[in-house]
């Protein structure tokens, strides 16, 4: 268990009728029958966040490193060429990664693994479960709050510390840019510790990566990060409605026509914005 698990862990056996919290389903199996168990549950997920990740990158970056914030990037986000370019790719790609999302899934990672694919098996039980309370919606206002954790508070703590940090410090050392976001990514998937959905995610760490690396801004990242997110907890809210129960939300990944074109709109999307930006890219330091 992670410091900010625990820490979150603490915070949510003093603010409910929790008897035992010695594991996370049990943890949130009984936070969620309280009154207010689901802002127990998004509050602790917001606290484990904020400790696990953007706490421990700052302290790094400005008492390890003894840099500043305008350290992360080469130039202002308003002087980044077709910002809206490089932004809608993250809308663009949805199609693919549902369809890389359907594949992961179906891996038959514990008959492959043995002992290890039963324990990653019993990570992505507890993260599905963690997941299902956090955007089980009763209003707006728990919406807006889940935008605002699952969505900003996520996409801040985990670009400072998978980009700013660790894609940053991959740069010095490998000399090789790829290289360095491709790694960068991988880590950023394996944090999560949700291995059937490992791939959609590592793909999504590479463009926001790339996204940094070629605009020389942090705050490129960081919006991408929060777009996908939020239009994830969003989608999830509609799906919930009465109305809209009966909605299909989701991209329809037998077709290939919307796999084709996202694959092209994805790389024209891509190219342009770095055509634009070719200059100003983030160099090691």
């Amino acid at each position: 268990m992670s410091l900010g698990s625990a820490l979150a862990l603490l915070i949510a056996y003093w603010a409910g009728d929790i008897s035992r919290i010695d594991s996370m389903p049990q943890f949130i199996r009984q936070v969620a029958q309280l009154p207010n168990g689901w802002y127990i549950i998004i509050g602790v997920q917001a606290v484990s966040h904020l400790s696990s990740y953007l706490v421990p990158a700052l302290i790094y970056w400005y008492h390890f490193e003894t840099r500043r914030w305008p350290d992360f990037q080469n130039r202002p986000i308003g002087a980044v060429s077709g910002l809206w370019i490089g932004l809608l790719s993250v809308v663009a790609i949805l199609p693919i990664n549902e369809l890389i999302i359907d594949w992961n899934q179906h891996l038959p990672l514990p008959a492959l693994l043995g002992p290890v694919g039963e324990w990653m098996h019993r990570k992505e039980q507890e993260s599905s479960l963690l997941t299902a309370q956090l955007v089980t919606f009763n209003s707006v206002h728990q919406l807006l709050i889940a935008v605002g954790v699952i969505g900003f508070v996520a996409a801040i703590g985990e670009e400072i510390f998978f980009r700013g940090v660790v894609q940053h410090k991959l740069m010095e050392w490998t000399t090789n840019v790829h290289l360095s976001i491709w790694l960068a990514a991988v880590l950023f998937s394996i944090a999560h510790v949700q291995f059937y959905g490992f791939f959609p995610r590592l793909i999504l760490g590479a463009l926001f990566g790339y996204l940094y690396y070629w605009s020389g801004n942090l705050w490129v990242a960081v919006i991408a990060h929060l777009i996908n997110n939020s239009l994830i907890v969003i989608t999830l809210y509609f799906q919930q409605q009465t109305v809209y129960r009966h909605t299909n939300f989701r991209v329809d990944i037998t077709s290939w026509f919307w796999i084709v074109a996202s694959l092209f709109a994805v790389l024209v999307l891509l190219i342009r914005f770095h055509r634009l930006n070719r200059n100003t890219s983030i160099k090691p330091s």
